[in-house]
């Protein structure tokens, strides 16, 4: 007989340490673990109207897609650590959970949403990580742009683009470190996902029009 999630969640944490080792090899290395899982499965919490979250363990890797062989972007520090989420895809079961959330706060990549406080995944609210959903596209001013985790010029790179006039698909925008008196940095989808400085984008003037914040 199927368990619902939320009991299938406590009864995992609850098997003991070999499992924990497991997940432990999976995703991070968290001695809070048990604790956070009977967290979630004990209490459903709902997201604000942006989609903030918390983790439920130390560690929580984001990864450049749904899936655990992706590479880490960064990895999140203490249980409790709050992520704004903005859609979700589904990917490589984390214990028979196969729903992955996209993050753009504090990082920008992708999250399993076993280790959300989400309640129910996909969470109430959140829409797909779906093609229609990204229709402003845009061509980069400079060769070699980096693709960065955060709207800063100290953040990590995920990806450089190639020559000027590289296609970006952007979702949304936020304002953070200037690049030449422009705050404005967007966030891309395609054909990587991070954070691009709107300096180099042909948007006309920033932010552009039709594009949401992040």
């Amino acid at each position: 007989m199927a368990l619902p999630t939320g009991i299938r969640r406590l009864a995992l944490v609850t098997a003991g340490a070999p499992l924990v080792a497991a997940m432990a090899t999976i995703m991070f290395a968290s001695p809070s673990l048990a604790a956070s899982q009977s967290a979630k499965a004990a209490a459903a919490v709902q997201a604000s109207s942006d989609h903030v979250y918390s983790t439920l363990a130390h560690g929580l890797h984001v990864r450049k897609a749904p899936t655990t062989a992706a590479p880490a972007v960064v990895v999140l520090g203490p249980a409790g650590t709050k992520v704004t989420v903005n859609c979700f895809a589904l990917g490589t079961s984390v214990f028979g959970d196969s729903v992955w959330y996209h993050i753009v706060k504090p990082a920008s990549g992708f999250v399993s949403g076993f280790y959300l406080n989400t309640g129910r995944d996909p969470a109430a609210g959140i829409p797909a990580c779906s093609g229609h959903r990204h229709r402003h596209v845009y061509h980069t001013l400079a060769h070699g742009l980096h693709v960065r985790t955060a709207p800063t010029t100290t953040a990590t790179t995920v990806a450089r683009l190639g020559p000027a006039g590289s296609k970006v698909t952007v979702n949304c925008f936020a304002v953070g470190k200037p690049v030449f008196g422009d705050k404005v940095w967007y966030h891309i989808v395609k054909p990587a996902s991070g954070y691009v400085s709107g300096f180099y984008l042909d948007t006309g003037h920033d932010p552009a029009p039709g594009i949401r914040s992040c």
